[in-house]
């Protein structure tokens, strides 16, 4: 009889593990079937993939700033970038690359510092046809992965690239680079699923660096935060391994320019969130918390990722624009420390212009 009753209550567990693990499998395939159709989380990387957002518009208001349009108007072209649709005449093409500072997500149509460069190129020469080519959160891995696949197909004459802020503290993991997939990977790649997890978790890594666009409207209110010298050292030598890293992708970068007869000009990267004072209200940035560090410690990191793009490009043979050096350490230019302002942008496009003036003569 005890055994009878055991083994009923062990069938009734059976059963009711069986429909809460069917439950859990109608919703995951149910969640499956409509990321398929609509995914609401925009997934510009897909597993070891770069998908550009092609003709599509974003509209976007806000109120907490003046330093960007309260309605934005950000729109792509056919090929996903910001931009003219590429013209049937031969023109000289160029495409600028980077990040968001770069794709300058958050600035209307004409506003972003690569348009603003066309134009000023193009009151100089109406033969130009320039593309920004920004992607919000790339590094040199996804620059390296956009170049192979979609930017060598147009045959750029001239690229203008922005970076080193992304691949700070990069993992080592480089999912680009596997190029043989097996059958189970392929498998799993074909899934929404997984791909919209993984770019959530990208979204949370955003918001502990301090690089997600979260709008100051008061520097001088930020939360203050300090670290001591030998916290900052350590962080220092922890990083090398990942500047090396970035030192090899950027030197394939410009190995890849050269072999497609592409002139290459690298930017380095300004940011608010230094060990310095704004020359607009004052404020010391270098006790204000950004992400989970202060601005002593990211212009410290900054520090290496630009000298390092500096020094590449000298032992490489290719003109490196020094923005960190010539940028103001102004408020005005920025909206959240990291990304520009219209001012901001407008100055960038000035500084670019200036510097590379001589490589269209």
């Amino acid at each position: 009889m005890c055994n009878s009753k055991q083994k009923n209550y062990r069938f009734a567990r059976v059963r009711i593990i069986w429909h809460i693990f069917r439950f859990l499998m109608i919703i995951i395939i149910g969640l499956e079937v409509f990321l398929q159709f609509y995914n609401p989380f925009s997934t510009r990387i897909k597993h070891n993939k770069v998908l550009m957002p092609k003709n599509v518009v974003y509209e976007i208001n806000q109120n907490q700033t003046n330093a960007i349009d309260s309605h934005i108007f950000h729109s792509k072209n056919s090929l996903g970038f910001r931009g003219d649709e590429l013209p049937e005449t031969k023109s000289k093409k160029i495409i600028c690359m980077g990040g968001s500072t770069t794709e300058c997500f958050y600035l209307s149509d004409g506003k972003d510092w690569p348009a603003l460069l066309k134009n000023k190129l193009f009151a100089k020469n109406k033969n130009i046809w320039l593309n920004n080519a920004g992607m919000d959160g790339h590094s040199t891995r996804g620059h390296l992965e956009l170049l192979n696949s979609q930017i060598l197909k147009l045959k750029p004459d001239m690229i203008f690239l922005m970076c080193g802020l992304n691949d700070i503290s990069l993992d080592t993991n480089n999912r680009f680079e596997n190029k043989k997939i097996s059958f189970w990977r392929k498998l799993y790649n074909q899934f929404e699923i997984p791909a919209t997890i993984v770019n959530l978790k990208r979204v949370e890594l955003a918001v502990q660096s301090g690089f997600n666009h979260q709008i100051v409207s008061d520097y001088g209110a930020m939360e203050k935060i300090d670290f001591s010298d030998s916290e900052i050292k350590k962080s220092l030598l922890e990083e090398k391994p990942f500047v090396k890293g970035y030192e090899k992708r950027l030197t394939e970068i410009i190995k890849i320019c050269k072999k497609n007869k592409i002139k290459l000009v690298l930017i380095t990267q300004s940011i608010l969130f230094e060990n310095t004072i704004d020359v607009f209200t004052d404020v010391y940035f270098g006790n204000k918390k950004t992400g989970n560090k202060n601005g002593n410690w990211m212009g410290k990191l900054l520090d290496l990722y630009n000298n390092k793009t500096l020094a590449v490009g000298k032992k490489q043979g290719v003109y490196v624009i020094d923005l960190n050096q010539r940028m103001p350490q102004d408020s005005r230019f920025f909206y959240d420390g990291y990304h520009f302002s219209n001012n901001g942008a407008d100055m960038v496009a000035d500084i670019i212009f200036d510097e590379s003036k001589q490589l269209f003569k």
